[in-house]
Order: C-alpha cells, then structure tokens, then sequence
C-alpha cells in the first residue's frame, strides 16, 4: 500500500524530540491523531491520508519514546503523555479535533482532563475497560509473561525481545479481523517492520503498565465537549455492550460500532471511519466564546493510577531503566 507522506518536523515537547507527520491542506481544519501503544504514526497513516481527502489537515506524531520520537524527561505514564499532549496542542496556531486510537484514546482522555485546548474529541478502539481483565486468559498471562520476562532479562536480550518481529507479527494476526488475505498479509508485514521502533525497554515496560492500568473512563467526567467513540463487535479489548452513555458515563458521547471488525480499524475500516469522523464533525457545534476545558481534579488523578503500583512491582526497575536514550538496534 502506497501512501504519500507530506511533510516532517520537529519540536521539543516535555523534553521529547518529537516528530510530527503532517498530511493535507494546511488551510484545512486540524486533527492531531495519536498512535497507540508499540505503534508508530505509521498505524495511523491510512487514517491521515483518507481524512486528508475530505479537506482536513492531520498531525500524526510518533509517541516519545516511539518511532522517530525521543523519550520524555521523567515518567511515561498517562499523565506524563497527557502532559505531553496538552502542550502539543498549544504549540499550535488553532483549535484541533483530537483522533486517539487504542491508548491513544487514553492519552487524549488524559490531555483533556489537563485543559488540554481542543474542539472536540474522536476515539477509535478506545480503552473502556482495563485491557488485561477480560475474558481472553490465556492471552492475558502470556502477555504479563512476555513483559515480565522483558523486563527481568539483562538489557540487551530484554530488548531484542520487545523487537521480535516474529512476536510482533503473531500479535498483529491476533488483532486482525478482516478475512482479505492481501490486507490480513499487509496489517501483518507493519507490524513486524516497526517492532523495534521504540527507544529503551525502559520506555516500553512503563508504556505498558500505563496502557493495561489506566482507561477512558478515568478521565470520562472531563469529557465535556462533542466526542465520537467508535468501536468493533469483536474488539478483544473493549466490549461492544458499552458503548453507550450508560455504561461509560460520557453525556457527550455519540457512540458507533462496528460489528464484524476488531481492534484495528484504523487499518481496515479506513474509508468508513473517514467518512464518519467528516460527517459527524460536520454537524458538531463549535465551542462558544469563552467556554473552557475543566481541569483534572485530585479525584480524577487518583483513578488514573490506583492500579499501577500493585502491576509495576511485577517489572523491576532497576538501573538500566533509568536509561531512556537510544537503545541497542537488535540484529
């Protein structure tokens, strides 16, 4: 699948390097995307470009700590990556609509909470639920496994494990739901070229642990402005039953599903999110003059972690994960 790359910069946010990938019109309205965990812009590119044909101008950055992004200073955890976020989108000229998909939802539900600028919202495959409760055991302890051996291994084998393209690609089949053999090959081929696109194995384990801790809903009472939350019938990681009002507790919420597809539909729902996230902005009301993000509370920010000390004791944090710079390139 080809696919035009537009333009490239830099700008240092919360101490990360981070790089931008800018696709369409820049007189268009913006959308600054975010990637979810292990991934790159690379997983939001189709996304970018078919939004790019309905006029829109879409800011795609790698994750710190992800792809061609430096690390952060300090912790990578959902604040610190709402942090990070918040004070992207003030290094912009106008308001954006903010595209999170997987923990990117979670990073974008974490910047808003924040005061994050923003004139609306989009989460696709968003985290509703913690990702390592459901009902998938097997996968689930494998997963645990996985990243606990990571972390325990000395460092040089810890990473050529989190680089495995053979994991990466199992991972990605895992995930697919499509039944075109070409597409199913293709979502497969990114994963494995982009499984050592991340700076330390100290980055990765913290990624993790705020990835499988933190969700959507701990952030939901500061979701106050228009936000479309499109999920998958056969999304492993969030139920379809709960994309409603009701259970998320969002009263801004215009919830869709998508029956037959599963966790990545940034790769296989390309055309038909497109021209939901168009339509559906096409009839959100702007903000009125004046109004304004809520800020976290104490509250908010005590839910957004209460899991993480019991999950982060099962990962060592000794000196090599105070390490964030460059990590070995694997052979």
């Amino acid at each position: 699948m080809q696919l035009e790359q537009v333009e490239t910069t830099k700008v240092t946010v919360s101490g990360s390097l981070t790089t931008l990938f800018a696709y369409g019109d820049k007189e268009g309205p913006t959308i600054l995307a975010i990637h979810g965990f292990r991934g790159t812009h690379h997983g939001l590119e189709p996304l970018a470009q078919a939004l790019a044909g309905f006029g829109y101008r879409v800011l795609v950055p790698d994750l710190p700590g992800a792809g061609d992004s430096s690390a952060m200073v300090g912790s990578h955890n959902a604040m610190s990556f709402g942090a990070w976020l918040g004070e992207l989108t003030e290094s912009l000229p106008v308001s954006t609509i903010l595209l999170g998909h997987s923990f990117g939802s979670v990073i974008v539900a974490s910047a808003i909470a924040q005061g994050a600028d923003h004139r609306s919202a989009v989460l696709v495959n968003p985290i509703l639920k913690p990702p390592l409760t459901g009902p998938r055991r097997v996968a689930t302890a494998a997963t645990r496994a996985y990243y606990a051996l990571a972390g325990r291994l000395p460092l040089r084998f810890g990473e050529r494990l989190l680089a495995s393209r053979l994991i990466a690609g199992v991972g990605g089949a895992i995930m697919t739901s499509t039944s075109d053999a070409g597409q199913r090959k293709w979502i497969r081929k990114e994963h494995r070229r982009h499984a050592g696109s991340f700076s330390s194995r100290a980055v990765v384990i913290e990624s993790f642990i705020a990835s499988t801790t933190t969700t959507v809903l701990d952030f939901a009472d500061h979701l106050q402005r228009p936000v479309l939350l499109c999920g998958a019938g056969r999304d492993p990681l969030t139920p379809a039953s709960v994309y409603n009002v009701e259970a998320t507790g969002i009263q801004s919420g215009t919830f869709h599903v998508f029956p037959d597809r599963g966790h990545l539909l940034p790769f296989e729902e390309v055309d038909s999110i497109s021209q939901l996230i168009a339509n559906w902005d096409g009839m959100v009301e702007p903000p009125t003059a004046g109004s304004h993000t809520v800020r976290l509370v104490g509250s908010a920010k005590k839910r957004a972690t209460r899991h993480t000390t019991s999950l982060r004791s099962a990962y060592p944090s000794d000196q090599s994960f105070t390490d964030r710079g460059t990590k070995e390139t694997p052979s």
